[in-house]
């Protein structure tokens, strides 16, 4: 869900490779024990650090992603398609941002004035949208998107810094640290939902302000030279999960379908982000024991979903690789986005509030996508590349998120234009007809042991 967006694979896939001293049909007991091993494997001091700052910006950056729809609409009154239209922009800017941001720190040689610079811009961004005057609101977007630009490539490098090339903690460290940012995406959620409902939303992003000082000051003191390795700290993590590119004929059209699945996949994103949470608040009954259930909320369920499905991917991976194929799996992620649509579908034959067990089926149906399309995409694009093309590549991969975020909020209009039942339709179709493409494109034998 939105978790941190680096210009390095988020590798949930990495620890599994089979090895020599690996067998190569691991049985599941002794696949999730290899997962949890490599889990556990000692990293250095700075890396906690970076978990527990990492942590401390995605609750930040979630206590207002869960909110920011409604934040608009009822704050600052913006109509319900103006306001998707505007996160939608929102969303595509700061995929791109990364991209330019993590050039200019490439060109830096302190490492300590990115993350510096990045984490001030941040806390004066929370700080100045927890001021209730619509100019604020726009300084502050400008200053979170500046800040985020920096920021997550910043800690890339220092994570880059802290692992010498070919280094086998490396993969661990980076699933490590995808866990810690789907924790605070819940953790940011939850609080956000109650903040809001019994403080105001001054309050809760003051409280988002201070966390993000919590992550500024535990990784200020670890940008010092701890024997960093002098290479290229943003390239360094791609290049040790780098293989052989892959040797077919087709490796263009290989990269072209898998940049459609990231349009596709971040287009059905920001409807998770925005549209299914203004539409949950009209047509799903919240309530459960007496309890109103907030809105925000909604957005932690898919952040503690990934929590507790990821040891289970680890663990499955390999021989879900072999028998089905990296490729394939990842059409099959599409086609669960396309389900967390198509789920919603019956709802529209009532006009009465329906159950929250429809609202859980469809977000279940968009983390098995997350969990599909998203790491697996990345790296089997990576797989497909030639080195020297690497960093175009990848460009290209977040330049499609970007435009799947613009063209998302684009479609976020629609749901106040047209009736609900036809833009579900909509949205059921694009990645259904994505997943056909993808497999045409990228059909090829089963995968074998060396593939992504």
């Amino acid at each position: 869900m939105n978790d941190t967006v680096f210009p390095a694979p988020r590798p949930l896939t990495s620890s599994t490779e089979p090895s020599p001293d690996r067998p190569a049909h691991p049985s599941f007991p002794s696949s999730m024990s290899g997962a949890y091993q490599s889990l556990a494997s000692k990293h250095p001091h700075a890396f906690y650090r970076l978990c527990l700052a990492v942590l401390c910006e995605r609750w930040a950056a979630f206590m207002l992603i869960s909110t920011a729809a409604l934040m608009l609409c009822e704050r600052f009154g913006f109509p319900q398609a103006d306001a998707l239209h505007l996160l939608g922009i929102a969303s595509a800017a700061n995929y791109v941002g990364s991209l330019p941001g993590g050039y200019l720190l490439d060109r830096t040689t302190n490492g300590r004035r990115g993350i510096g610079i990045s984490s001030l811009i941040l806390l004066l961004g929370y700080t100045t949208l927890s001021l209730p005057y619509r100019p604020a609101l726009y300084v502050a977007f400008a200053l979170l998107f500046v800040g985020h630009s920096l920021y997550k490539p910043s800690t890339q490098r220092i994570l880059a810094s802290l692992y010498a090339t070919g280094d086998s903690r490396l993969e661990g460290a980076q699933v490590l640290l995808h866990i810690t940012a789907n924790i605070g995406a819940a953790g940011g959620s939850l609080l956000a939902g109650m903040l809001v409902h019994h403080a105001g939303w001054g309050v809760t992003y003051a409280s988002a302000a201070c966390i993000m000082s919590v992550a500024g000051v535990l990784l200020w003191p670890s940008q010092t030279n701890r024997g960093c390795s002098k290479s290229s700290t943003v390239d360094a993590p791609v290049r040790t999960q780098i293989a052989t590119p892959i040797s077919t004929p087709n490796s263009s059209q290989i990269i072209a379908g898998l940049t459609l699945a990231m349009f596709l996949f971040t287009l059905c994103t920001a409807q998770a982000e925005g549209a299914l949470l203004l539409w949950s608040k009209d047509r799903i009954d919240r309530v459960v024991l007496g309890f109103e259930v907030p809105i925000a909320w909604f957005l932690a369920f898919p952040a503690i979903l990934v929590l507790l499905l990821a040891p289970m991917q680890l663990a499955l991976l390999p021989r879900l690789k072999r028998s089905i194929g990296t490729s394939r799996l990842v059409a099959l992620g599409l086609v669960a986005a396309a389900l967390c649509f198509a789920v919603l579908l019956p709802t529209t034959l009532w006009t009465h509030r329906v159950s929250l067990a429809w609202l859980a089926a469809s977000l279940s149906f968009f983390v098995l996508a997350e969990l599909l399309v998203a790491p697996l995409g990345l790296a089997l694009l990576l797989r497909s590349t030639s080195p020297r093309f690497i960093g175009v590549v990848t460009g290209l991969w977040y330049g499609a998120g970007a435009l799947g975020y613009f063209v998302g909020g684009e479609i976020g209009m629609l749901w106040s234009r047209w009736p609900t039942q036809r833009v579900l339709l909509l949205l059921t179709a694009l990645p259904i007809v994505g997943a056909i493409v993808l497999a045409t494109l990228t059909r090829q034998p089963i995968a074998n042991p060396t593939e992504p």
